[in-house]
């Protein structure tokens, strides 16, 4: 009976806000299964930020820490993992903020459309794959020289897919800045790029 609630239902039945609210009424129960379905994508996100498995999982723990005692003005008309994507970006700005130092991120399969960049892995032949893989390394190695800003647009759209609107809720920007920002970010990123072939 581990996944159902207090009133027989499935937790994986129930919405976020579905959840949030029996959490806002001391359901400890509800709060585990917040934490059941963000504690994998979150930890991956400040990862991605972080790039050492100790620090994010610290930056975790004070998400939920943070979560559980902010829940009870959070909007139940609203977005809820906006939300607690907003409290895991404050934390992670924080945390790079105080060590100010250089942190390595990944971004690999970018698609190529109408506002992405593009790294696509060739698997046609052995140098296709080399030259996919040498791509892939420069993209990294110039990701590293953006600044946090940067980067996180760049995280936040190329690897979680997430729309304009759920970046402006999570930077606590508005939408066309949203834009503005990635536009900026890519123009960054290619030029570290170039630099780097002259």
């Amino acid at each position: 009976m581990k996944n159902q609630s207090k009133n027989g239902k499935d937790w994986t039945k129930l919405s976020d806000n579905e959840i949030v609210k029996l959490v806002i009424a001391q359901n400890q129960k509800a709060y585990q299964e917040l934490i059941r379905r963000y504690q994998s994508k979150l930890f991956s996100y400040l990862y991605r930020l972080v790039r050492n498995r100790e620090e994010s999982e610290d930056l975790l723990q004070s998400v939920f820490l943070k979560v559980y005692k902010n829940i009870k003005s959070f909007n139940t008309q609203k977005n809820f993992s906006s939300w607690i994507y907003r409290i895991a970006h404050n934390e992670a700005v924080n945390f790079l903020k105080k060590k100010s130092k250089k942190h390595f991120i990944s971004i690999e399969d970018i698609q190529n459309s109408k506002d992405k960049l593009e790294i696509i892995d060739i698997q046609k032949n052995p140098i296709d794959s080399w030259i996919a893989k040498e791509l892939k390394k420069e993209m990294n190695e110039a990701l590293e020289k953006l600044p946090l800003k940067y980067k996180e647009a760049l995280i936040l759209r190329y690897y979680y897919d997430n729309s304009y609107e759920e970046m402006s809720k999570i930077l606590g920007k508005p939408v066309n800045t949203v834009g503005t920002l990635l536009n900026r970010a890519k123009k960054k990123l290619m030029e570290v790029m170039k630099e780097r072939w002259k």
